[in-house]
């Protein structure tokens, strides 16, 4: 349901982003228009358009972290799924069995070979703990939180082990194989990892070190076996490629099934409270806090073995002794047993006293853990809250980035078009200084042909006048500055 109402969020944003990319086009549009808009008008324009960048880069970031927040629950809830799957659905197994959905046995033996991993460093870290531990003393605190820890992890390789086997069961009937079907024996991982806690130190270190040696051979072995039988299901879908259930994961239908189910039930109303609770949880790691506890609680331990059953007999009335060894031999045998009784309610007593000790050791641990528990939570609020500071603050500097921006890019566009206003201007002077440019020089060349004139109706009056007897006339009277005409 959490993941169903972060995919009806994520639809809403997406609607509200639309709508907001829309309006900023339409905003947008058209700049040529904007001219006969009054300086308010403009303002306001400007001011929506500022708005709808952050209303985008607010649902931006509102997507994002939706996208994260699915991923992150998307994981818990498959584990979650396949591990129902494999404890309570009898199909799941039947349908590996047919060397059907590769993605599935892919997963299987994946998630098995990461279990293997980590239940050995577990193993590792247990030891080091150990060797650090007092002979007499009590155990210390470090010590039974790595147990505590280790019992998922040995619970889900019990989970896996089991399921294992009934699919090799599954095979068995699809082959109607002769005989019973070889399995792979069943351990009590958790138990043993448990008894951990309570055995002496050096029996401790003893099964701690078969631990080590199983989680490196028998479960190392295990892996590869189901990596054959991964192996022969990817050949088969190489071969005869998309077959019924090939092309598709029996965990992806049932998830698909779950999640349009659960769509059903949100309440759309409370959306934002949902997200709100589901964000905290994957935040403080709750959910996987309470995979590990559910783990914890599906450990089952062996029944006791039954007394044997005594042998029947005919006669109910005892025989009694007939003389004085007969009477002396029942006494011995009748002292040896109140001995032998004696023993066995001393170490009663004594395994009851260990048992009060270790129940009284456990609750201190719980009351301890329960502490440590409210301090880290304390403290993970505190980040939580320096985390929320540090995202308004960035936030806000955004904000006043992309308004200095939007500033800048407006000065940028105004001294823009000044320059090109100028660059018109100075085209324009240009264009009329070559103009007039070429005016002067016509005029010149007119002026010029004017004096060239001039001087030939000199040089013919000169001539008649030398013909009449007058005095000649100088042709120029003086320097002429043509620079200055």
């Amino acid at each position: 349901m959490r993941e169903s109402a972060l995919g009806l969020a994520k639809e809403k944003l997406k609607e509200a982003q639309d709508e907001v990319v829309a309006e900023k086009a339409r905003l947008e549009e058209k700049p040529g228009l904007l001219k006969n808009l009054t300086p308010k008008a403009k303002q306001e324009r400007e001011q929506s358009i500022k708005t709808a960048q952050n209303n985008l880069l607010h649902y931006d970031l509102q997507l994002k972290k939706a996208e994260s927040l699915t991923t992150l629950i998307h994981k818990d809830i498959r584990r979650w799924l396949e591990c129902c799957l494999k404890t309570a659905s009898p199909d799941y197994a039947a349908a590996l069995a047919t060397h059907d959905y590769p993605e599935d046995w892919s997963r299987f033996s994946y998630s098995f070979e990461l279990l293997i991993k980590s239940f050995h460093m577990g193993l590792q870290d247990l030891m080091a703990v150990f060797r650090r531990e007092n002979d007499n003393g009590p155990r210390s605190q470090l010590l039974m939180d790595s147990i505590r820890k280790l019992l998922p992890i040995a619970r889900q390789i019990e989970i896996d082990v089991e399921f294992f086997n009934r699919i090799l069961v599954q095979q068995g009937k699809l082959k109607r194989a002769a005989g019973k079907v070889a399995q792979h024996p069943e351990y009590s991982w958790c138990e043993t990892v448990d008894q951990l806690g309570v055995l002496p130190l050096g029996d401790a270190l003893e099964t701690l070190r078969e631990l080590l040696s199983a989680s490196t051979g028998f479960l190392a072995n295990l892996s590869q076996a189901i990596k054959r039988e991964q192996f022969l299901v990817e050949a088969k879908a190489a071969q005869f490629g998309k077959t019924a259930g090939a092309g598709q994961s029996f965990l992806q239908t049932w998830q698909e099934g779950l999640r349009s189910a659960s769509l059903q039930q949100v309440n759309v109303d409370k959306l934002g409270a949902i997200i709100t609770e589901t964000e905290s949880l994957l935040m403080d790691g709750e959910f996987t806090a309470r995979f590990n506890r559910h783990m914890v609680q599906s450990i089952t331990t062996a029944p006791a073995p039954s007394a044997p059953e005594k042998p029947a007999t005919t006669n109910t009335t005892p025989a009694f002794p007939q003389n004085d060894s007969e009477l002396r031999a029942l006494k011995a045998k009748l002292q040896a047993e109140l001995e032998e009784v004696a023993k066995t309610k001393a170490g009663l007593a004594a395994r009851e006293r260990t048992l009060k000790e270790n129940e009284q050791k456990l609750r201190d641990h719980e009351h301890a853990f329960a502490e440590k528990c409210k301090r880290e939570q304390a403290v993970l609020d505190e980040v939580k809250a320096k985390l929320v500071e540090m995202e308004e603050s960035i936030s806000i500097k955004d904000r006043e980035a992309e308004e200095k921006r939007a500033e800048q890019m407006t000065q940028l566009e105004e001294k823009a078009a000044e320059l090109a206003a100028r660059s018109v201007f100075m085209d324009e002077s240009e264009l009329r200084l070559l103009e007039k440019g070429q005016e002067q020089l016509e005029r010149l060349a007119d002026m010029e042909q004017r004096e060239e004139d001039l001087m030939t109706t000199k040089r013919e009056l000169n001539a008649m006048r030398k013909e009449m007897g007058l005095p000649m006339i100088a042709l120029r009277a003086k320097p002429v500055d043509e620079f200055e005409e």
